[in-house]
């Protein structure tokens, strides 16, 4: 039988710098690296690549805990929703490609991010922490209202005086505590994090939580499961915060690593012609040109949190950036919905624009 370390205290797990790589302990209050820089997570996998595969196959959950063996709390700390294991729609050969979609709209707030609060609350539970902070633009501010309703935790948001109606409204009806922020999303952030140190809070904002990064990156697991243990040739990722792309980088160069997969796909960024840094940060030449507004609130970000780890990601990857304006959006949003059957928001539609 293997028997697999406790996973209820932090005290013997570390994180490495995504700037400089040092490697430092890790709590889940202390987030960040001494130098400010953002923490990766290490996790060694637990066993050989069969025993590993045979652990996942075998697993009773149809969750994202299936993959708790590469994942950082224990599945004793989940919540009664059901996090992950979302459908991966094939969509047919469109313009000489086979073309998959990943429908994470299944979770409980309708979106990929449910996967990071999940993790996150798991981690604050397994510390006893009840509480949760953090800034958003509205879907993470959704989704961490959502999973923190069913963790029975004080939930506070802060988000943009912008925010879209029905956002605020979605967050709200979970009860969670709302305070529009003057200035934007980056005042957001510096408050949450000032109110998650005031309270002793967790502070789930994405870039700044290492763990909202081993949450989502169960979208790759599963992405490489349900094609039978095989990476697709790309990988294109809407970006805003950068937190989805470097997470879909280490799920599977963790499965590379572990010998599950036997080659590494390459990722795309795709960005708005009005918030485009990490695309310009790839090659600045091509994404001159920008526009002043978009309607794909979702990953509006122009000072990305975890730019870092999103560019280490993607270069790693051999991978590109492209930027879509919002007249490519609409025409890839109705595209979608008439050809597909499936409904996307706008930042989810920049994936098939792209």
């Amino acid at each position: 039988m293997l028997e697999r370390p406790s996973k209820t205290a932090l005290a013997n797990m570390s994180a490495a710098c995504v700037g400089c790589g040092k490697l430092f302990p890790i709590s889940a209050t202390s987030l960040t690296a001494p130098c400010g820089q953002n923490l990766q997570i290490k996790i060694a996998p637990p066993a050989s690549v069969e025993v590993l595969r045979d652990m996942i196959t075998n697993s009773a959950h149809r969750s994202m805990w299936r993959y708790e063996p590469l994942l950082p709390a224990l599945q004793t700390y989940a919540s009664h929703l059901q996090v992950g294991g979302t459908p991966l729609l094939d969509l047919g050969v469109q313009r000489g490609a086979r073309l998959w979609l990943k429908d994470d709209t299944r979770n409980p707030s309708g979106s990929l991010k449910d996967r990071a609060s999940e993790m996150v609350l798991a981690v604050a539970a397994s510390q006893g922490i009840d509480q949760v902070v953090m800034a958003s633009t509205g879907n993470a501010a959704a989704s961490i209202a959502a999973v923190g309703a069913a963790y029975n935790a004080r939930v506070t948001v802060l988000v943009p005086e912008d925010i879209p109606a029905p956002k605020l409204a979605q967050i709200r009806a979970y009860g969670a505590e709302v305070y529009k922020i003057a200035g934007g999303y980056g005042a957001a952030c510096a408050v949450a994090g000032r109110l998650a140190q005031a309270r002793g809070a967790i502070n789930r904002t994405t870039g700044v939580n290492p763990f909202t990064r081993e949450g989502k990156k169960t979208c790759a697991y599963e992405i490489a499961e349900q094609m039978g243990w095989r990476a697709p040739d790309w990988v294109i990722v809407p970006t805003g915060d950068g937190n989805i792309l470097s997470a879909m980088g280490k799920g599977f160069t963790e499965l590379l690593n572990a010998g599950l997969i036997e080659q590494m796909p390459r990722l795309v960024a795709v960005q708005t012609t009005a918030a485009c840094p990490i695309a310009h940060e790839m090659d600045a030449q091509q994404h001159s040109q920008r526009a002043a507004t978009t309607y794909a609130d979702s990953i509006n970000v122009r000072d990305p949190m975890d730019g870092p780890a999103a560019l280490a990601a993607l270069r790693a990857s051999k991978g590109c950036a492209v930027t879509v304006d919002d007249a490519a959006l609409s025409r890839a949003l109705l595209s979608a919905s008439s050809t597909f059957g499936v409904l996307l928001e706008p930042s989810s539609a920049a994936a098939i624009a792209a």
